[in-house]
């Protein structure tokens, strides 16, 4: 159905995009194979590839699934990359509307669209595009029950042999026994296709949860997979732990997933774009952040003491109470004691004053030109907050996007609110924000504190240092000295070494 059909006054893209030479050899090459992978560094054109793949293996049905963010993407590319004929369904939970560019159309049931697919009696290739959470076990009890008992949207989707199945943002599919891990995988397709552009978050080994989706009879054994590509040791309480690749195995580990197929990088691809400027300001906790945090190092000291590991929940939730504290001032609520971690907890919540914040803020006086925008991420929606209140006194304009906002709000607020003249400043945290949006009308990039994992710092550094940019791109990180900060540094300089042995040629 064409948009005229519906109604809708379309605006054909002036801007159609065609495969640039290298795409057209990477489309040449992964045409033919039904499993393959994208494993191109952020901004080298993934998405759009993806898109022609679909049309050069003629295929008359797909499922993509990305993050909830990520759909904008798609919403951009798909029919500046595809026939106008192509039809693209923005699918959820409970809702399924035929989106056309920025127009979206309420259509009839899920059933109705899977039933037309799975009969195959349509003309027009039909694309779903789900978000990961439509694949989890919630997702589905809750369509059940909308639907009086009856199918949930898992059940449905897995009664279809689908043509192509697509992940983007793959390396969500790092932890095999994760619900919608488990779910996608369950799925038939004739035709599979991941993209990543960081392959793992926090070690190797989870590479082998992307190849089992891919290749589920050839790497059917996590731990085969495991004890073969990767060092292992045992620390002192006894746990096997990941401290790299087995040396012999790392030219293989890079020949298995060049077979899989290609990747580009920034500096290839867009020789005109020049490296990200890397700078760091180092401030000092001030009295209140000092005690606190002292009081839960001692809470950290005497959980090692009684044989906690770093993965426990208790350990991990006193970890991120330090980067918060590194961040601005806790106020302390409440104690009490807690009967799931059997121990007194403090609740607080982060208030002024902020040495990062004051950073922030003397980085926006500092600025040349009134026109340059700034993205700032935090892990946390507190300091976001914080420096909502301080850019409102200081009269500076800006974007917040949140978890409370819909789809297609976040869409609008990275691709059109933020590109409007007055607004000088992105928010958002490394969650929500850190992939699948493109940000390249800022110039600076701001992180509050760190991730623990390289992917999501390489991720969220490629929303503003991707095509389209056209200025030099500085990334300023601002720690706090002798704390947290400068450890989670470590650990990721570590993880960066396992990226490069992989993935940089």
């Amino acid at each position: 159905m064409t948009p005229a059909e519906l109604g809708l006054e379309l605006v054909v893209p002036t801007d159609t995009y065609h495969p640039r030479a290298w795409q057209e050899r990477d489309l040449n090459y992964l045409g033919p194979m039904p499993y393959s992978a994208n494993w191109s560094q952020m901004g080298c054109f993934k998405t759009s590839t993806a898109l022609w793949l679909l049309k050069r293996k003629k295929i008359k049905n797909a499922l993509i699934i990305t993050s909830k963010v990520g759909k904008g993407a798609y919403f951009s590319d798909f029919y500046r990359c595809l026939p106008e004929n192509w039809e693209l369904y923005n699918l959820g939970i409970h809702t399924v509307t035929l989106r056309v560019n920025d127009f979206e159309k309420d259509e009839d049931t899920l059933d109705t669209i899977l039933a037309t697919i799975k009969s195959r009696k349509h003309n027009a290739p039909m694309i779903l595009l789900a978000h990961y959470d439509v694949f989890t076990k919630a997702a589905n009890e809750s369509s059940r029950k909308r639907n009086n008992g009856g199918m949930g949207i898992l059940d449905k989707l897995r009664a279809i042999e689908w043509d192509m199945i697509m992940c983007d943002e793959a390396h969500r599919l790092k932890n095999p026994k994760a619900q919608w891990t488990v779910n996608i995988k369950k799925l038939k397709a004739k035709n599979k296709h991941i993209m990543t552009g960081t392959g793992f978050v926090n070690n190797p080994a989870e590479i082998w949860s992307l190849l089992n989706f891919l290749y589920p009879s050839e790497w059917s054994g996590y731990w085969k997979f495991r004890r073969h590509f990767c060092d292992e040791y045992l620390d002192a309480r006894g746990y096997t732990v990941i401290r790299g690749l087995k040396p012999g195995t790392v030219t293989e580990f890079r020949d298995l997933r060049k077979r899989l197929g290609p990747r580009h990088t920034m500096a290839v691809v867009h020789k005109g774009i020049d490296k990200p400027i890397e700078s760091v300001h180092e401030i000092d906790l001030n009295g209140e952040q000092k005690r606190m945090y002292a009081e839960i190092k001692a809470t950290l000291q005497t959980l090692d003491a009684a044989g906690a590991t770093l993965a426990s929940p208790n350990v991990v939730s006193q970890f991120n109470r330090l980067r918060q504290i590194c961040v601005a001032t806790p106020l302390v609520e409440q104690r009490r004691f807690d009967s799931n971690v059997n121990r007194v907890v403090t609740d607080v919540t982060l208030t002024e004053p902020s040495g990062k914040l004051d950073v922030v803020m003397e980085i926006f006086k500092e600025l040349d030109d009134p026109e340059q925008k700034v993205v700032v991420f935090s892990n946390f929606r507190g300091p976001l907050d914080l420096l909502k209140v301080r850019l409102d006194k200081a009269r500076i304009d800006y974007v917040h996007m949140q978890q409370a906002d819909s789809e297609d709000m976040r869409y609008r607020k990275w691709s059109h609110e933020f590109r409007l003249p007055h607004n000088k400043v992105f928010l958002s945290t490394l969650a929500l924000g850190g992939e699948s949006i493109n940000l390249t009308c800022a110039q600076y990039l701001i992180f509050l504190d760190r991730a623990w994992s390289p992917a999501q710092m390489m991720q969220a550094i490629g929303r503003v240092y991707r095509p389209g940019q056209k200025n030099a791109v500085e990334v300023i990180y601002i720690n706090a000295r002798g704390t947290i900060d400068a450890y989670i540094k470590s650990k990721l300089d570590i993880k960066g070494k396992w990226f490069n042995q992989i993935f940089v040629d």
